[in-house]
């Protein structure tokens, strides 16, 4: 959200008291402010970048600390007294180059480690399920680091470069097993008659490969499905789940997840899902691998909608006419029906079958 500089910053401010107990109130009050990116200005007081999201962040805090005894205050203003926005912006900025710095440190940590075991053989199937799940949580910090930047920190770039690397030491690393495996499923694809009237499990917070996949099983494989989006470390009895680490359905060798279903169910000899998968690898993996050119534009376009309804059911139902309208333009040579009825017909099912 940075400005230009003819463009007046605005600031929302929390001034709180907090009282002497409970004694946890105070660590408890900080690590909020800390998580929504706040930077303290003076003793007790705290400062954001004025926006409709912030200003609801700091009233939510305000309520709580009330209801705990102590007293806050939120208002806007357009400057601040003993800090001039040059020395905000610079407080703000050195405050995500902190975290960043942490975050990349420990990236470089786990792509060292993952590389030194893979090479000395010493990487064991579940010494690389340890890795995964610490750069899943990695990127989960990184993510909140980002949404805090509020004035495009040094440090985000080399973080973000520290968290590729880190991708590509657990692809490599998982790549001779990933291919084993595909090798011995090769007899056949699944039984899309197994997988109807489904429950179908994935992390919260959906992105493109978690979103495409969504649309994949709804329109090609389950008629009726119902979806769960979890917290890390969740299940629903029952469930099949997919990019999730562990899962069947997720990323395997230079894979993403939409390409591996894609692949258990035979849907790969279809142009438009699979021409589909390669924008959705590039945006996902972003390795660049197949160079296609609408993934900026789709990328951009999820994460908007992604920012603007926050709730990953109504995001699916968007993204979903994104992905017929996507499918109908790439597919449009060779397959001539709509989705459904593509699904049927992979299915072997009868043309005049009705949706």
């Amino acid at each position: 959200m940075v400005k230009s500089s003819a463009e007046k910053l605005e600031w929302i401010l929390l001034i709180h008291q907090l009282p002497p107990k409970p004694t946890n109130l105070r660590v408890r009050i900080w690590r909020k402010l800390q998580k929504l990116g706040s930077v303290a200005i003076k003793n007790s007081v705290y400062v954001l970048p004025a926006n409709e999201k912030t200003h609801e962040d700091f009233q939510w805090l305000k309520q709580e600390i009330e209801s705990a005894g102590g007293e806050a205050t939120v208002f806007r203003a357009a400057s601040v007294e003993g800090a001039t926005d040059e020395e905000i912006v610079a407080a703000f900025r050195k405050a995500r180059d902190e975290e960043f710095a942490a975050i990349a440190a420990e990236l470089e940590g786990l792509s060292g480690a993952v590389s030194k075991q893979s090479h000395g053989k010493h990487l064991t199937s579940g010494r690389l399920a340890t890795h995964e799940s610490e750069l899943d949580k990695l990127h989960a910090q990184l993510q909140t680091v980002i949404a805090n930047d509020f004035f495009n920190a040094d440090g985000r770039a080399l973080a973000l470069k520290a968290y590729e690397r880190g991708q590509k030491a657990i692809r490599a690393a998982r790549g001779p097993a990933a291919k084993a495996s595909r090798s011995q499923k090769q007899s056949g694809t699944l039984d899309l008659a197994k997988y109807q009237g489904r429950r179908w499990m994935t992390r919260r917070n959906l992105h493109i490969d978690r979103l495409a996949s969504a649309w994949l099983i709804r329109q090609f494989i389950d008629k009726r499905p119902r979806f769960y989006f979890v917290a890390e470390g969740a299940t629903v009895a029952g469930a099949i789940p997919f990019d999730m680490y562990g899962a069947e359905f997720t990323h395997h060798g230079e894979d993403c997840t939409f390409e591996t279903i894609l692949k258990r169910f035979g849907l790969s000899n279809s142009k438009g899902l699979r021409e589909i998968g390669e924008i959705v690898h590039d945006i996902d993996l972003k390795d660049d691998k197949f160079h296609r050119l609408e993934a900026a534009g789709l990328n951009a376009i999820v994460n908007g909608l992604g920012k603007t309804l926050r709730d990953d059911r109504k995001l699916v139902q968007q993204c979903s006419a994104i992905f017929d309208g996507l499918y109908s333009l790439l597919g449009q040579n060779t397959q001539k029906e709509k989705p459904r009825r593509s699904a049927r017909r992979m299915r072997g099912r009868r043309r005049d079958d009705q949706t």
